[in-house]
């Protein structure tokens, strides 16, 4: 018995390190992220079996913009792909990443004063912090349409209770995406001790704020 709990700690030991590792090491690569995300043009990669490309082009996306995106901590090389599709009725992006096997998505709307609110699948997203005007919810098991009912139930709200209306982005993707890579990665930086706290946020926080709708967290601290 006595090997065994030194065995578990061993192992509990080695993964919280593991994680530890790879957000610092996250974090100093994306604080270099203009060097890390690379427009691309292939529309062979839109052949996605997932059947994003489709689904957005019969929802009134239009693709905006491809890039591969080299922000995989120890994948040798492997880069994320993101397609990134807008709608102007909606004034709404939707983003796609995808990488082999594994992908997830998420829909995007920019509001007057730099706020935003992003929907996604991947709890992954919750796993460092956000600036206070970019509001993130997660909903892991969620399709592409029950994801954007949700999106649009948080868009109502956001209307209704603080008077945000999504705006038409004025700026290229990649820049935008830039802008918020930076924003985010100056406030991590800026927290004291913060590679002490990457744990907590990716084991505790994110189970938290997984698959709690922006409404639930406003009333959570209200």
């Amino acid at each position: 018995m006595t090997t065994l709990l030194y065995v578990a700690a061993g192992a509990a030991l080695a993964y919280w390190l593991l994680v530890t590792v790879v957000a610092i090491l996250t974090v100093r690569k994306m604080c270099r992220a203009e060097e890390l995300l690379e427009p691309v043009n292939d529309p062979e990669r839109l052949n996605d079996p997932q059947g994003i490309s489709a689904w957005a082009r019969d929802h009134g996306f239009q693709l905006d913009s491809q890039f591969d995106f080299d922000s995989l901590v120890g994948a040798g090389g492997l880069k994320l792909a993101v397609d990134g599709w807008y709608s102007p009725e909606k004034k709404m992006f939707l983003m796609h990443y995808h990488v082999m096997d594994k992908f997830y998505y998420e829909f995007i709307s920019g509001f007057p004063g730099e706020y935003s609110l992003t929907s996604s699948k991947s709890a992954d997203s919750l796993s460092l912090p956000m600036p206070p005007n970019a509001l993130m919810q997660v909903f892991e098991d969620a399709s592409l349409d029950e994801l954007l009912r949700e999106h649009n139930k948080s868009l109502a709200f956001l209307h209704e209770r603080f008077g945000l209306t999504p705006e038409a982005p004025d700026q290229p993707l990649r820049n935008l995406i830039l802008f918020a890579i930076d924003k985010q990665m100056t406030l991590i930086r800026g927290i004291p001790l913060w590679q002490l706290r990457v744990v907590w946020w990716h084991f505790i926080r994110r189970r938290q704020l997984k698959n709690k709708s922006i409404i639930e967290q406003i009333a959570e601290v209200e």
